[in-house]
This record gives structure tokens, sequence and C-alpha cells, in this order.
């Protein structure tokens, strides 16, 4: 039976992760300012010029333009780009850990998990959407990725994860007279229950916050002004995809 090269999987893969990532960067950039993605062309936002088809191409383009707009020479900064090889990269070592069709479920996993984590640490903001559109696909791709966990699982994992988080938001919220914990952190913690079950969860809370106490050290070791709120929702995303890699 005829078998195609790895580099060719990888390769595809990785293409479809950088274009989703040009995707993520302008959606994560224009979102929470209010302006559609979907609606008119990329602009520089700072000569507000027309970005041309040849200078959207992920990676190259951001590379040959050394980051700069054509147009005004403004810097476009480094997020962008960083956005297309973390997507890049899902796709490729998705196709390197994993096999068959598999590997496209940890990819497209990872890849729903990017803008909920950039947003979530930029913003500190899980748009209801992105989470509901996550937790629908999980309910079609989940059994892919993790295929020993039942339908069972997974409806327990979305109880489980939404109302571990929720009843410990609403008592904080109660006895300190204030939010101490984001509506969507429950909310995302549900659709990752769906994607892993509900055995996966202790798992993926603990890994968040081993990541959240090392960012937050690292942050107050370095950081001029200690940032005072801190994205759980990123710190469950990036924990949830690693969390795949090891079961």
């Amino acid at each position: 039976m005829f078998a195609l090269p790895l580099w060719f999987p990888v390769a595809s893969l990785a293409i479809l992760g950088a274009i989703w990532g040009s995707f993520v960067a302008a959606l994560c950039s224009r979102w929470p300012e209010g302006t559609s993605v979907a609606k008119g062309g990329s602009r520089c936002d700072q000569c507000g010029a027309q970005i041309a088809v040849y200078d959207l191409i992920p990676v190259a383009s951001y590379l040959l333009l050394k980051g700069r707009c054509r147009h005004c020479s403004h810097h476009i900064g480094l997020m962008s780009l960083a956005t297309e090889i973390a997507a890049a990269l899902i796709g490729a070592v998705s196709v390197l850990l994993f096999s068959g069709t598999q590997a496209i479920a940890v990819a497209v996993f990872g890849w729903l998990l990017l803008p909920l984590i950039i947003l979530d640490h930029q913003h500190l903001w899980l748009p209801n959407r992105l989470v509901f559109l996550l937790a629908l696909i999980g309910f079609v791709i989940g059994p892919i990725l993790t295929t020993n966990i039942s339908l069972v699982d997974r409806v327990a994992g979305l109880v489980a994860g939404f109302l571990s988080l929720e009843v410990v938001r609403q008592v904080y919220k109660h006895i300190r007279q204030r939010e101490g914990m984001g509506a969507g952190d429950p909310k995302l913690f549900a659709a990752l229950g769906i994607w892993l079950g509900w055995q996966a969860l202790p798992i993926v809370l603990l890994g968040a916050s081993a990541i959240g106490i090392i960012s937050v050290s690292i942050i107050h070791m370095t950081a001029n002004r200690p940032r005072m709120a801190f994205p759980l929702g990123s710190y469950l995303g990036v924990s949830a995809y690693f969390y795949v890699w090891i079961v």
C-alpha cells in the first residue's frame, strides 16, 4: 500500500496551522476592540493602508518585511508571528507524536485552544462563542482524541468541570463580596471535560496550578508592577493541551 513520506503530513499540518494562526492573530487583535475579523481587509494599525494579499503569507511575509508595514515602516509586533509559529508547531508536532486521525484531532484541539489562551492571557476574556465551539466540536472529535473515554464520562466531565470551578467562584464571591474568578473559567473547564473526560480534570487542574505558580513567580521577580489578576483559563488550556501528550 502506498504511504506518504512523513515530511508531507508534517508540512501540510504546519502550513494549515500557520494559516489558522494568521486568522487567530487577527481575531485576537480585532475582537477585543469591537472590530469584526470577517469584515474588511487587513489594514495597518498605524497608517491605515490596505495590506496586499502577498503581504499576508503566514510567517514568510513577516520575515521578508522584517516585521514592518510596507507603506509606513511601522513595527507590526511579534505577537502575530508568534501566533502563526505556535499554530504551525501544533500541527507539525501532532503528526510527529500521533498517527492517523488522532494526529488531526490533537491538532484541532490545540488550534481551538490557541485563541482562548491568547485572549485570556491578554484580556482576561474567554468569549462564550469560542468556549461553546470548543465544547461542541469536543463531542464530535473528542472520541478520536481520547478513544478510551465513553460518552458518559464526557458528559460527567462537562458537569464536573463546570460545577467544580463554579462552586469555588460563587463561594469566594459570597465570602469576599467581589469576583475572584472569571465566569468563563468554569465553562472552559467543562468544555475540556467533554474532550478529555472527567478522569483528566484533576490532572489538568494540577498542571494549570503549577503553570500559574511558575508564571506568577516569574512575573513578580521581573515586572516593575506585578500583575494582580491572572488568566486561569490560559493555564487550563496549556495544561489540557500537554495532557494529551501523556495519555
